[in-house]
């Protein structure tokens, strides 16, 4: 007998230890559910996430049931401005069970909230308790407002194309979209991560993203292909604030528009254009042109060119010389303006001209001389004119006038002689005799016109402007 009661203890006790842990789990569902994760997830649509042990929630918005959730996370839509949520726990019963209780919210009261709506009959229900209401003024984050603008791209020497565009919002994620004809793949770059965060530089509001062929590759994206065009376009994208603790929420992200597609033809790295650093006249006639460009190593060798123009139409380019170094000399120039850009050129192809540079030369050569002219004998006039060093010589013509008309005006000259004197740099001096009569009654009357000329290392003659002095012979 002793041991029947002993073992009808064991069975009470374990009923007991069994069932009391069920009362209370049962009785749990009612304990006020704590908002964990809240945080923005699109353009007016928000994530709740909490804690709790019911099987049934109901989310209320400013005093109104919106929805019901039998896991513990909800998306909820909001307008900007202020609002408050609560999360409550309830419980159905069975249509048998004598409930009377009503919906009670709080300082909400249950009056306004249509329970119907959301498929729940209030007689069947039971509340447990509130959460503590979550307020927020809520305003649009400008990132979903952005227009980004992808602003250069350009091949580097591993054949990689290379995006630059802007960015105002320090955004974490970059979504890149490569359109192929009628394809449009999206490819992700997140600055955390490790693989990504190296492809990415960011100089104030101007980011710079490398589209790596591994990487592509690796992800299942599409590289892009030399010579072949394509569109890019990018999305920027931030990771929201948990508005309850001021986290960032890692694993969601909130959007910009998508930028205009840039269009771009990746090409070799050698083909892209060189950029001219030099452009200056160095000594007279003569323009010193310098420039940068990466040709990866292959050994370019660059044209440079000028305009071809036909009354100020252009028709082309006409070449000025090629070069395989990075600094071209251009000599034998008359004052004026010249225009050069450099073409590089590997095998029988040709990449992307430089921009145009305009210099303007002027030489001193090239001004007329100042001539003088004095009288040395009765028949003898000498000449002085100052020479620069880059003349060869000096062409002298000699008219002489004849009838009385030279009394008035300067015409009626017949060309008498002329000449060319080889120059010594500095003070010249020339002798002129004339060596015909004198008209005794008017005197004869000479025109001495004078000027310049060199060669070009292509033997070309250039001249200089002209000089005239008149003299009367008595």
């Amino acid at each position: 007998m002793k041991r029947l009661i002993n073992v009808c203890g064991i069975v009470i006790m374990l009923i007991i230890m069994v069932c009391f842990p069920v009362l209370a789990a049962d009785d749990a569902w009612e304990t006020a559910p704590s908002i964990t994760n809240f945080y923005e997830h699109s353009k007016e649509k928000f994530v709740i996430q909490w804690d709790g042990k019911a099987d049934q929630y109901l989310i209320i918005v400013d005093g109104k049931a919106v929805t019901t959730a039998k896991v513990k996370n909800a998306i909820i839509n909001l307008k900007t401005g202020q609002h408050t949520i609560i999360v409550l726990p309830i419980k159905k019963v069975s249509k048998n069970a004598d409930t009377r209780l009503a919906i009670d919210i709080g300082s909400y009261g249950g009056g306004s909230i249509d329970l119907g709506a959301l498929g729940i009959d209030p007689k069947n229900t039971l509340q447990g308790t509130e959460s503590e209401p979550f307020k927020i003024n809520y305003s649009l984050d400008p990132v979903m407002n952005a227009a980004p603008e992808v602003t250069g791209a350009y091949t580097d020497s591993n054949d990689n194309v290379v995006l630059t565009f802007s960015d105002k919002y320090d955004s974490d994620v970059y979504t890149i979209s490569i359109k192929s004809g009628k394809d449009v793949i999206p490819t992700v770059f997140d600055r955390s991560s490790k693989d990504a965060g190296k492809l990415i530089s960011k100089n104030n509001t101007t980011v710079t993203v490398t589209l790596d062929k591994k990487y592509l590759e690796k992800n299942g994206w599409p590289f892009p292909e030399l010579n072949q065009k394509y569109g890019f376009s990018v999305r920027l994208g931030k990771h929201p604030k948990n508005l309850v603790n001021g986290s960032e929420e890692t694993s969601a992200i909130i959007e910009s528009k998508d930028s205009k597609f840039f269009d771009y033809t990746p090409y070799a790295v050698w083909r892209n254009a060189p950029e001219i650093t030099y452009a200056s006249q160095t000594a007279d006639g003569e323009i010193t042109l310098k420039w940068n460009h990466d040709n990866n190593g292959l050994g370019c060798e660059y044209r440079i060119v000028s305009p071809d123009k036909l009354l100020v139409v252009k028709k082309g380019v006409k070449e000025v010389g090629k070069t395989n170094k990075k600094e071209f000399v251009i000599k034998d120039l008359m004052n004026g303006k010249h225009t050069y850009s450099i073409i590089p050129v590997y095998g029988k192809e040709e990449g992307t001209s430089s921009d145009e540079k305009t210099i303007e030369v002027v030489n001193s050569w090239v001004a007329a001389p100042t001539l003088e002219c004095s009288l040395k004998g009765s028949k003898e006039v000498l000449l002085k004119w100052n020479a620069p060093a880059e003349v060869d010589n000096y062409h002298v013509t000699v008219y002489a006038g004849s009838g009385s008309l030279l009394r008035f005006v300067n015409l009626d000259y017949k060309k008498f002689k002329e000449f060319d004197i080889a120059c010594k740099p500095g003070n010249m001096e020339y002798t002129f005799t004339y060596d015909q009569n004198i008209d005794p009654e008017n005197g004869t009357k000479l025109k001495f016109e004078i000027f310049a000329t060199r060669k070009t290392e292509k033997g070309a003659e250039q001249k200089s402007a002209t000089s005239a002095q008149t003299i009367i012979l008595k």
